[in-house]
């Protein structure tokens, strides 16, 4: 079972919705408890989720329970949803006013826009209503995993803490998995794969690697998977490895964004990234081999800080022994005849003198 939207409701294991306790002091109305989900023989039952495996043009029955936890009756609406992934690789789940365009557009309740009215909790338990849909499979559906939901609405009115009115939807959904049958083909896909370097201040201590790229199921088949992404230094040196979390849910051809920090990364000048997403398979899906994908980038960590220190370090010793030789160099003081002023030197005398007369 599946909360799609329930703000400020909560999702509760057993698939249920109630206001978070922000609800109750911020004037919204509403304060109920209620869930959804598979039933059989007029009750819920263990199922988690509804699952089945079907060719084009079959049709597919089924029971849907609404419970009511609560100590008054609710009225609620209920409407079949597409199930897919949002732009950020999140499960979502369409709205009551959005037009259906997968398995969604299948389901057929008894009611186009059913509302039901579920009894208060009694003394032997919640009270229900017990909502029966069908599933017609077109003759033009594609082969492999489709999701659809059924989606019961609380929809009450209120003033949020600015004093405006309101309204809020509080919505729950019990999940729809149906497989087409035809050839099926696995696969998770890396792409739009980059790195970037973020250099630490101290030119002496590692920095950070940040890996960004998409996971993009280009199969047929909804996916999970383990991711694993390395960094590694020029010639294997330096080798980290980081293990984002697991990807929950990935429908076919839907894809969901990833950004990684790898730490403790030297700059090594040359570096090389490698990704790798090891697919796993559902436990209401029959095993089947699907590849590993991997991706891989090199990259340049230049330790420009390091390199700068060691030239600014380059530059003293150059000019302390550049002040030193010119100071080897310099003439003494007073002029080259010493300290004292000139040295006056007498004009040797002739060997031989002689007397000039005039």
């Amino acid at each position: 079972m599946l909360l799609a939207l329930a703000t400020p409701a909560v999702a509760s294991p057993s698939g249920s919705a109630s206001p978070s306790p922000s609800a109750s002091g911020s004037g919204l109305a509403g304060r109920a408890t209620f869930g959804v989900g598979p039933a059989t023989l007029g009750s819920i039952d263990q199922r988690g989720y509804f699952s089945s495996v079907r060719g084009v043009g079959s049709i597919y029955k089924d029971h849907t329970a609404v419970i009511n936890y609560g100590p008054a009756p609710l009225t609620l609406s209920v409407f079949a949803a597409d199930l897919g992934n949002g732009d950020g690789g999140a499960i979502t789940v369409g709205l009551q006013s959005q037009t259906t365009t997968d398995a969604g557009s299948w389901v057929a309740l008894p009611a186009k826009n059913l509302v039901v009215t579920v009894p208060a909790r009694g003394k032997v338990g919640p009270g229900r209503v017990i909502v029966p849909f069908r599933i017609t499979v077109p003759d033009n559906a594609a082969p492999g995993d489709h999701g659809a939901a059924i989606v019961a609405v609380l929809s009450t009115l209120g003033k949020n803490p600015k004093g405006e009115n309101v309204r809020l939807d509080q919505r729950v959904a019990s999940r729809i998995y149906l497989r087409v049958n035809g050839p099926l083909h696995p696969g998770l896909r890396i792409e739009n794969l980059s790195v970037s370097y973020r250099q630490s201040w101290n030119p002496l201590h590692a920095g950070t690697a940040i890996v960004r790229y998409t996971v993009h199921n280009v199969g047929n088949v909804r996916l999970s998977g383990r991711q694993a992404v390395s960094v590694t230094g020029l010639f294997g040196t330096s080798s980290k490895v980081v293990t984002p979390a697991d990807l929950q849910l990935l429908f076919p051809g839907a894809s969901a964004p990833v950004s990684v920090q790898v730490g403790g990364v030297f700059p090594a000048l040359f570096e090389r990234s490698k990704v790798t997403v090891t697919p796993s398979l559902f436990t209401d899906q029959r095993p089947m081999p699907v590849p590993t994908a991997t991706a891989a980038r090199s990259f340049t960590a230049v330790p420009w800080l390091l390199i700068a220190a060691v030239l600014l370090l380059a530059l003293l010793v150059l000019l302390v022994w550049w002040l030193r030789r010119r100071a080897t160099r310099r003439p003494p003081r007073g002029g080259r005849h010493g300290r004292g002023g000139p040295v006056l030197t007498p004009s040797p005398r002739p060997r031989n003198p002689e007397t000039i007369a005039s």
